[in-house]
C-alpha cells in the first residue's frame, strides 16, 4: 500500500496524541478541583462584596447629600442677609458698590449682580462688556421672573467663559423695599443674584477638593477609573466611558450636572440639557436613577449589555443625587485577587506538565522524526540533513530507518530534478499512478530561445559555454517559477513553459507576462555581470507568449512519458519567438494575450504595441501581433495615451492599407506628430509604403 502525505500526517497526530494523553489524564483531575473551588469562592466573596458596596453608595451620597444641603442653606441665609441690608434696598449704585464689594470678594467664584424691576443692572462683580444685550436677555430669564414674584429660586443657566459656553448655577433672591419708607409697595424692587460656574462650585461649597478626587487614563474601558478600594477620593470622575465610581446631581429641570477633571485637577463641570440626556449614554442612568419607586434603593441596571450599580438620593426640592459603579469595578479587586490565586495554580500545572511532557517526549521524538521526514519526502520537500533525533539516536533500529532514509532521500531530490514538482505533486495527490492521456484547457505557452546561439558556442569553449548557459537558464528558470509557470522543458539554449497547469490559475496571461517582463530584466542583470567581469559574451533573449486551447497531458510511451502540451497554440507560441528575428524585437504576444490580460488586471496593466499582421510559418490564418513594451505604472499618461495612438493607426492600416494608416496619422496635431513613438511608426508606414510600391 503506498503511503501518502495524508496518511503520513495522520500517523504524526497520532504520535502527538500520545505525547499528550499521560499529561492530560494527570492534570485533568487538578483542572477539575481547581475550577470548582475558584467558582465557589468567587460566588461567595462576590456576594459579601455586593453587601458592602451597597452600604458604601449609601454612605457616600447621604454624606454629600447633606455637605450640599448646608451649602443650600449658607446660600440661602447669605442671600436673605444681604437682600434684607438697607443700603441695599436703596438701589443707589454707589452705596452699593461700597457695602456689597466686600461681600464678592469673600466669594471670588461667584458672579454676582445686582438687577432693578424694570431689569436694569446696577452693579456686576465682573466686567460686562455689552450691558444693554445683558438686560435684554435677564428680563427673559425664569429665575429673574421668579425673583420678581417673590420666590428665592436656584437654576441651570450658562455663562461665557472665554470662547465657549459654560453651565453655571443660578441663584437669585428678592430684594423687598424698605417697609419704613415705603408702606404702599411690597412687591420686589430688585434682585439680587450670583452665577456660579459648575468648574467652580467644588472650591465654593468644598464639595470637592482637587485632593479628593481620583482620575486615571481612560483609554482602556476597564482601567478608565480608580475603585473604591484604590482611592480615598469622595468623587471619582470619568471623561469618555461610564465605568469606575461616577457621581452627578439632577436639577428639577431635568439637567444633568458632572464634574470633569483632568490630571486630578478640574477641568470644567459638564452640563447636559434634557434634550442632550435623551441622545447620550446618561440617558438610562437618568431615567433609573428619578424612578420615584427606586429611590434610596440600591439598584442594578443593564446599558449596552454592561451591568451597573446605582443608588440615588432626593437632596431637597433642587437636586437629586446619584452614585453609579459598573459591575467589573466593583469586582474589580476579587478578580484580580482570584487570577493571583489561578495564576499560582496555572504554574503549578504548567510545571507538572511540562515534566510529564519531556518524560513522555523522550520515547516519542524518534518516531515523531520519522513520520514527519518521510512526510516531507512525500511531497517532495527533500531535508538539507538527518533530524537529530534519527542522527543520534541510540537505539539500532531508529539508526537504521534514518540510513534508509537519507538514501531515499537523495533519489527523491535526483527525481525531483528531472520533473517539475507541480506535476509530481498532482499525481501524489490523486492517489493514482501515472498513466497515458491528456485533457483540452486553454493555456498560456511561452518559449525562449537566445539570439545567435550558434555563434556563440562555436567561439567560446564548451565547458565555459556550459557554464554560462546554466546561470542564464537557472536565472531565467527561477522568473518562471516565481509567476506559478510550469517548466514544459529544456530545448538546448530553449525554455518551453505554460501556464494553467496543472493547477488552475486566476490570470495566466498576466502571470506570463510579467514572467516575460522578468526574463528580460534577469538577461540585462546577468549581461551587465559578464561585461563588468571582462568577458565577451552577451545573450539576448526573445520571447514568444500565446494563449489558446492545447491538450496537456502524458505523452510518450507505456514506459516512459513526459507531461506536456501539444497543439496549434504551442506552434504559434514558437512561432512567435522565432518572428522576433525578423523584426527586431525581443517579446512579441498573440491579440489572445492582449485581450487575456485586460479581461484580468485591466487595460493598462502592460502596454502593448501593435506590429505587424503575419502569416507565421505553418499558419494559414493571419495574426496580429504585439510587442510587451512594458508594466504600464512604468510610464506616464501622455506615453500611454501616444501609444494608444499609435496602436489605433497601425489597426487602420493593417485593415485598409499603409496610405489610410498615414491619412490618419496626418489628422493628427502637429505637436502630437513629433513625439517619439508616433513618429516611429510614421517611418515604419513609410518604408512599408515604398516597399509594397
Amino acid at each position: 500500500m503506498r503511503i501518502t502525505r495524508g496518511s503520513w500526517k495522520a500517523v504524526s497526530k497520532n504520535v502527538r496524541k500520545l505525547q499528550f494523553t499521560f499529561t492530560f489524564q494527570v492534570t485533568f483531575v487538578l483542572v477539575i478541583s481547581f475550577v470548582l473551588g475558584n467558582a465557589f469562592l468567587y460566588e461567595t466573596a462576590s456576594k459579601r462584596l455586593y453587601q458592602n458596596q451597597e452600604r458604601l453608595f449609601r454612605d457616600r451620597v447621604l454624606y454629600l447629600s447633606n455637605v450640599i444641603l448646608a451649602w443650600e442653606k449658607d446660600i440661602h441665609d447669605t442671600m436673605t442677609f444681604v437682600a434684607a441690608n438697607p443700603s441695599v434696598r436703596t438701589l443707589d449704585p454707589n452705596v452699593l458698590d461700597d457695602v456689597l464689594t466686600p461681600l464678592f470678594a469673600q466669594s471670588p467664584s461667584r458672579r454676582w449682580k445686582v438687577w432693578r424691576a424694570d431689569g436694569k443692572l446696577l452693579l456686576s462683580s465682573t466686567p460686562i462688556s455689552n450691558i444693554r444685550l445683558n438686560e435684554k436677555r435677564n428680563l427673559k430669564n425664569q429665575n429673574f421672573q421668579r425673583a420678581l414674584n417673590g420666590s428665592f429660586n436656584y437654576g441651570v443657566n450658562s455663562v461665557l467663559a472665554g470662547a465657549r459656553l459654560e453651565g453655571c448655577l443660578e441663584t437669585s433672591m428678592p430684594i423687598l423695599p424698605d417697609q419704613s419708607i415705603n408702606q404702599t409697595r411690597t412687591k420686589p424692587i430688585g434682585v439680587l443674584s450670583f452665577c456660579l460656574p459648575f468648574s467652580k462650585i467644588g472650591d465654593d461649597s468644598g464639595l470637592i477638593r482637587s485632593d479628593e478626587i481620583s482620575n486615571r487614563d481612560t483609554t482602556k474601558r476597564d482601567s478608565a477609573i480608580q475603585t473604591n478600594e484604590q482611592s480615598d477620593g469622595l468623587i471619582e470622575i470619568n471623561r469618555g466611558q461610564y465605568t469606575g465610581k461616577i457621581f452627578f446631581l439632577i436639577s428639577p429641570s431635568g439637567h444633568m450636572v458632572f464634574p470633569t477633571v483632568r490630571n486630578n485637577r478640574f477641568d470644567h463641570v459638564s452640563l447636559l440639557s434634557p434634550n442632550r440626556i435623551r441622545k447620550s449614554g446618561w440617558y438610562p442612568f437618568v431615567q433609573a436613577s428619578i424612578n420615584p419607586g427606586k429611590i434610596d434603593q440600591f439598584q442594578n441596571i443593564k446599558v449596552d449589555g454592561h451591568s451597573y450599580y446605582m443608588y440615588s438620593h432626593r437632596i431637597s426640592s433642587q437636586w437629586i443625587a446619584v452614585s453609579v459603579m459598573d459591575e467589573d469595578s466593583i469586582l474589580e479587586s476579587l478578580r484580580r485577587n482570584l487570577l493571583g490565586l489561578m495564576l499560582v495554580q496555572v504554574i503549578s500545572l504548567l510545571l507538572t506538565s511540562v515534566a510529564i511532557y519531556f518524560v513522555c517526549r523522550q520515547l516519542t521524538k524518534p518516531l515523531k522524526a520519522v513520520v514527519q521526514t518521510v512526510s516531507d519526502l512525500s511531497d517532495l520537500t527533500i531535508p538539507g540533513e538527518q533530524p537529530r533525533a534519527l542522527s543520534d539516536s541510540s537505539i539500532i533500529e531508529v539508526r537504521q530507518v534514518s540510513q534508509a532514509i537519507n538514501r531515499l532521500s537523495f533519489a527523491m531530490d535526483s527525481f525531483g530534478r528531472y520533473l517539475p514538482k507541480e506535476v509530481v505533486r498532482a499525481v501524489l495527490a490523486s492517489n493514482q499512478s501515472a498513466r497515458l492521456g491528456g485533457t483540452t484547457k486553454d493555456l498560456v505557452v511561452l518559449f525562449t530561445d537566445i539570439k545567435d546561439f550558434t555563434a556563440y558556442s562555436e567561439s567560446v569553449e564548451a565547458s565555459t559555454l556550459l557554464s554560462h548557459l546554466n546561470d542564464y537558464l537557472t536565472a531565467l528558470t527561477s522568473a518562471i517559477l516565481k509567476t506559478s509557470g510550469t517548466i514544459d522543458k529544456y530545448i538546448g539554449d530553449s525554455i518551453m513553459a505554460f501556464w494553467g497547469a496543472p493547477a488552475p490559475l486566476e490570470c495566466p496571461a498576466t502571470l506570463a507576462c510579467r514572467a516575460a517582463l522578468a526574463i528580460r530584466e534577469e538577461t540585462n542583470r546577468i549581461n551587465s555581470q559578464w561585461e563588468q567581469a571582462g568577458m565577451k559574451l552577451r545573450f539576448e533573449t526573445r520571447v514568444g507568449i500565446n494563449l489558446g486551447p492545447v491538450i496537456v497531458g502524458n505523452v510518450g510511451s507505456e514506459e516512459r512519458f513526459n507531461y506536456t502540451v501539444i497543439g496549434d497554440s504551442v506552434n504559434l507560441a514558437s512561432r512567435l519567438e522565432s518572428t522576433n528575428k525578423q523584426y527586431g524585437t525581443d517579446i512579441l504576444v498573440s491579440r489572445s494575450i492582449v485581450t487575456a490580460v485586460s479581461e484580468e488586471s485591466g487595460e493598462h496593466c502592460f502596454l502593448f504595441q501593435l506590429l505587424d499582421r503575419v502569416k507565421v510559418k505553418g499558419k494559414q490564418m493571419s495574426s496580429d501581433i504585439y510587442v510587451l513594451v512594458g508594466s504600464g505604472d512604468q510610464f506616464s499618461g501622455e506615453q500611454i495615451r501616444d501609444l494608444e495612438s499609435a496602436n489605433e493607426i497601425m489597426a487602420r492600416a493593417l485593415d485598409f492599407g499603409d496610405e489610410e494608416g498615414l491619412r490618419l496619422f496626418s489628422c493628427l496635431p502637429q505637436e502630437l506628430q513629433q513625439r517619439p513613438t508616433l513618429a516611429r511608426l510614421r517611418q515604419v508606414l513609410q518604408q512599408r509604403l515604398q516597399t509594397s510600391r
